[in-house]
């Protein structure tokens, strides 16, 4: 066939039941084609196939069409009638059948149209690429941060006993990445032996040393500690992605592991690491969402942390990793994630057990209901992992954290202990993606 064109999103399941038969056509390529040209039809026409429709056509259109000029030219230059130019230029969609944001001129799914066509005289301009309203428009309808399942538990490998040290799993990214993405990793559960430290490392290797095919996912502990099961989360991010800036704490990069910390005001010891932005990226304080993915707690006490975010500026914030009372931490690692307030799509947040009860007695189910301060269009896809715990160390520490029943306008938070473990508090960071 001569044309370009794509069916839109799912009508080509709905009207081309034959997969021998396209849903796709380059019409006009051939070896004179200028890269431009190959990037606006192609980028165009794959619009469509994931439904977007033209942006011309945008119930929210405002373009002043002189429609017997259009009609008349669309004649004579491409044989169209005046039934496929309304079809394809004209006719504006039903603002019920769409999800649109306002008109945008510089749309890869607008037409280059030229001033000649308006009763104003406003045409609209060449698009090669995406737009930034594409970005965010396609972003918040195919709403993912991972390009795989985001979430490992060693029971999906192997029995919870005997235990073992070292785990890992490759996880493969479909469809590939250009280049290895940024990984930001969480702990999300735990079943640990008690009469050892509580040693845990979930952890991957460099984004320098990792392609963009796949990543292995580590969860280990070491010496005598006896890892019954571990699972975490992580979130996915390109290299241009610059409203999203990762990255984690270590404790032992700044003291020994058997160097003490000094005891502030409530019994907190804490370590803390400045963490500074690259100039410009935010104009404001950002959000900050923080998880554990790796700590060394002493059996000799409750095991008591949290990591959070303090001190939240445009150009940095400080990440803390905290105990209480008589808990001694060797050594821990929080990862963190900042995006820009306000972003179209993502809300954040932190939940814990204490929010809705005292610490004491310890308690097995521990959560709540998280109502979004803003409703997403359709149902979000909700990271979370573990930023806090305090759990007694004289049982064995078992600890799950998920959401559950996620909906447009929010989802459960759990925590929860099993067995006889002695669960005083348990929180979460979460993230949502919509």
């Amino acid at each position: 066939e001569t044309g370009s064109w794509s069916y839109v999103g799912t009508d080509s399941a709905r009207y081309v039941p034959d997969q021998n038969q396209p849903t796709m056509n380059f019409g006009w390529f051939d070896e004179h084609t200028s890269d431009e040209e190959f990037s606006r039809t192609v980028i165009h026409e794959f619009g469509h196939a994931i439904g977007c429709i033209h942006e011309h056509q945008s119930p929210a259109a405002t373009i002043k069409w002189d429609e017997a000029k259009v009609i008349a030219d669309a004649r004579a230059t491409m044989g169209w009638d005046e039934a496929k130019t309304r079809h394809n230029i004209l006719q504006r969609y039903n603002a019920s059948e769409t999800s649109n944001t306002t008109f945008d001129r510089n749309s890869i799914m607008c037409y280059w149209f030229p001033a000649s066509w308006t009763l104003d005289g406003v045409g609209t301009p060449t698009n090669l690429v995406l737009s930034d309203t594409d970005k965010a428009f396609i972003n918040k309808m195919y709403p993912f941060r991972t390009r795989n399942e985001g979430r490992f538990s060693t029971n999906q490998a192997r029995s919870w006993y005997p235990p073992v040290a070292l785990n890992s799993r490759l996880i493969q990214f479909d469809p590939p990445y250009l280049e290895a993405p940024r990984i930001t990793l969480g702990l999300t559960s735990l079943d640990m032996e008690h009469t050892s430290n509580i040693r845990i490392n979930a952890h991957t290797a460099p984004v320098q040393q990792r392609n963009g095919n796949d990543f292995v996912l580590n969860l280990d502990t070491w010496w005598d500690s006896a890892l019954y099961m571990a699972a975490a989360t992580w979130l996915e991010f390109q290299g241009q992605e610059t409203d999203f800036q990762v990255g984690e704490f270590d404790t032992l990069t700044q003291r020994n592991i058997g160097e003490p910390r000094n005891v502030e005001a409530g019994g907190i010891r804490r370590d803390v690491k400045h963490i500074s932005f690259p100039a410009g990226v935010y104009s404001e304080p950002p959000n900050v969402v923080v998880w554990l993915k790796a700590f060394d707690l002493s059996n000799g006490a409750n095991w008591r942390v949290r990591a959070l975010a303090q001190n939240i500026t445009s150009t940095g914030f400080d990440l803390s990793i905290e105990s209480w009372a008589d808990t001694v931490i060797y050594g821990a690692t929080a990862s963190y994630v900042a995006y820009p307030k306000g972003k179209e799509g993502v809300l954040s947040g932190t939940a814990c057990s204490t929010d809705h009860r005292n610490w004491y007695p310890a308690q097995l189910a521990n959560g709540a209901r998280v109502n979004f301060a803003k409703a997403f269009d359709k149902e979000p896809k909700v990271f979370l992992a573990i930023s806090q715990l305090d759990i007694d160390s004289a049982r064995n520490l078992r600890i799950n954290a998920f959401a559950d029943n996620v909906s447009a306008e929010g989802f459960n938070w759990h925590a929860d202990a099993w067995a006889d473990t002695l669960c005083y508090s348990a929180g979460v960071d979460w993230i949502a993606f919509g």
